[in-house]
């Protein structure tokens, strides 16, 4: 009977370092790599994005009428493309969308501007990873 009591103080234990092993490093918010998100979202609307992972943590306006959404600790670097050093990293993702007409025209709403381009989905790394 003395045997089930400590067992539970060796789980709790244990339980307990993995997750002070967990606290310093961020994890993913999602499933999914960079490389899977950029083809998910090439040629989306800011509605589909948002629709596909849901609202980002940041908005920025950007010259020529361009806006970027970031999204903090959001995904990781898989696959052949990258280092061994840098596989598994967790990064923030950033996507840049571009209004479909010239800022002269009449303006379209968000919703409907689109990924610009294949260069408008990139990551950058957390502060002090880089």
């Amino acid at each position: 009977m003395r045997r089930r009591p400590l067992l539970r103080v060796v789980l709790l234990c244990a339980a307990a370092l993995l997750g002070l092993a967990a606290c310093g490093r961020p994890v993913a918010r999602s499933g999914r790599s960079f490389d899977q998100i950029q083809k998910l979202v090439a040629g989306k609307t800011a509605a589909e994005v948002a629709g596909l992972l849901g609202p980002p943590d940041s908005r920025t306006e950007l010259l020529a009428d361009d806006e970027r959404w970031v999204w903090w600790n959001y995904t990781f670097l898989d696959g052949a493309n990258y280092p061994p050093e840098i596989r598994g990293q967790v990064v923030h993702l950033e996507i840049t969308f571009e209004s479909p007409v010239l800022s002269s025209e009449p303006p379209v709403p968000r919703e409907q501007w689109r990924v610009s381009g294949p260069l408008g989905v990139s990551y950058s790394l957390p502060a002090g990873k880089g």
